[in-house]
C-alpha cells in the first residue's frame, strides 16, 4: 500500500476512534455502570480459585483503561516518521489528562484520578511499542523487490524507496532506482534503471526518466517532460510546463486539466541542468549539453552548449565531460579532460571521427 492511501486509510481510523475515545471519556455518567453487576458475578465466581481470587473491580477497570488508549498509540505511531513514534506516548498523556480535567471540572458524576491517566499513558505506549516491529530503523529507507528491468553490473539489483516518499502504484521504477524523503512520483511516471531521486523532488504524471538519471533536492520535473539516459537536474531546478500559466479562467472558476494544455521540456543524453536554474516549456537541451545555475531558458539550447544568463545565451561549448572545450589552432574544439575533439559546423558541434 502506498503512502498516501495508507495515510488516509489511518487517519480515518483515527477519526473514528477519536470520536468513540470522546464519547466514552466525556459521557456524564460512568460507562461501566450498565456492566458493573454482570462483572461482579464474574469476579465473584473467579474468587473462588486460588489463582484469580485476588482480582478485583479496580485491577477490571484499571486494564480496561490501558487498554481503552492501545489504538491511540498505534494510529498516532503509524501516523509520524518511524524515530518519533515516542510522541504518541506524548499525544495519549495530552489526551487522557484533557479528558480527566474535564471530568473532574464539569462531570460530577465521573470519577477523575491520575491512576487513570497513568493506565491511558501506558496504554497509547503500549500501542506505540507494537508499531516498532514493523517500521523500519532509524535512518534506514525501505527497500523493496526490483522492478523489472535489466540489471546494472556493480549496482544492488533493488529498488529503495524512503517512507516518507509518495510513489504512486501506477509509477515504474526501473532496477537499483531511488527514491529518498520527501520526493514524489506521480502516476503513470517512468523511472529508468539506476536513477537517484533527491529529497523532496517532485516527477509529474507521465514524465519519461531514462536510465542514470539524478534529480537533485527539489528539483520539479513537470509533465510531459522527457528527460534522456544520464541527465543531471540540479537542487532547485525547474522544468515548466504552462507558457500562459493562471489559477483561474476568464470567468473566474478554478483551472482544471481541460482548460490547458502542457507543453513539456526535453533533455538529451548527458545534459546537465545547475541548481535553480528554470526551463521554461516547450523546448529542447541538447545531448551533453550545460545550463549554468541560475540561468532561464527559453529557446532551445543545442547539444554540447554551455548557457547561462536570464535569459540564456550560449557561453560557449562542453565535452562529455563536461568541462569547457579549447579552440585549437586548428580550428576544432578540445576537451582538456579526455582528449576528444569535436568539429563545429554550422552552429552544431558533433564529436570528430575517430580512426
Amino acid at each position: 500500500m502506498k503512502g498516501t492511501a495508507r495515510r488516509w486509510i489511518l487517519l480515518t481510523l483515527l477519526a473514528l476512534y477519536a470520536t468513540v475515545l470522546a464519547c466514552t471519556g466525556f459521557w456524564p455518567t460512568p460507562v461501566d455502570r450498565p456492566l458493573v453487576t454482570f462483572v461482579n458475578e464474574v469476579l465473584s465466581a473467579l474468587q473462588k480459585y486460588d489463582l484469580t481470587s485476588d482480582i478485583r473491580y479496580g485491577h477490571v477497570e484499571s486494564a480496561a483503561n490501558v487498554v481503552l488508549f492501545v489504538p491511540l498509540g498505534v494510529f498516532v505511531a503509524l501516523l509520524l516518521p518511524a524515530r518519533r513514534w515516542w510522541l504518541a506516548v506524548a499525544v495519549g498523556l495530552v489526551c487522557s489528562a484533557g479528558m480527566e480535567t474535564i471530568q473532574f471540572l464539569v462531570l460530577s458524576e465521573r470519577h477523575a484520578g491520575l491512576r487513570d491517566v497513568a493506565n491511558n499513558t501506558l496504554g497509547a505506549l503500549l500501542g506505540a511499542l507494537a508499531t516498532v516491529p514493523a517500521r523500519p530503523p532509524r535512518n534506514l529507507t525501505r527497500v523493496t523487490p526490483a522492478a523489472a528491468g535489466s540489471v546494472i553490473p556493480g549496482r544492488n539489483s533493488m529498488i529503495t524507496i524512503a517512507p516518507s516518499a509518495d510513489v504512486a502504484e501506477s509509477a515504474s521504477i526501473g532496477d537499483g532506482s531511488r527514491v529518498w524523503h520527501l520526493a514524489q512520483i506521480r502516476e503513470q511516471a517512468t523511472l529508468g534503471s539506476n536513477c537517484n531521486i533527491g529529497r523532496g523532488a517532485y516527477v509529474g504524471p507521465a514524465v519519461r526518466l531514462g536510465d542514470n538519471c539524478k534529480l537533485q533536492n527539489y528539483a520539479l520535473v513537470y509533465e510531459p517532460a522527457r528527460l534522456s539516459d544520464g541527465v543531471f537536474i540540479g537542487p532547485a531546478a525547474v522544468l515548466t510546463n504552462d507558457l500562459h500559466p493562471r489559477a483561474i479562467t476568464p470567468d473566474g472558476t478554478l483551472k482544471g486539466a481541460d482548460d490547458w494544455v502542457a507543453v513539456g521540456v526535453t533533455v538529451g543524453k548527458g545534459a546537465s541542468v545547475g541548481a535553480r536554474a528554470v526551463c521554461i516549456a516547450p523546448i529542447a537541451i541538447g545531448e551533453w549539453a550545460t545550463v549554468a545555475a541560475g540561468a532561464v531558458v527559453t529557446r532551445d539550447v543545442p547539444a554540447y552548449a554551455v548557457v547561462a544568463g536570464v535569459p540564456a545565451r550560449q557561453m560557449g561549448w562542453v565535452g562529455e565531460a563536461g568541462h569547457p572545450l579549447k579552440q585549437d589552432d586548428g580550428g576544432s574544439w578540445l576537451c582538456p579532460v579526455t582528449g576528444r575533439r569535436y568539429l563545429e559546423t554550422n552552429g552544431q558541434l558533433v564529436p570528430a571521427q575517430t580512426n
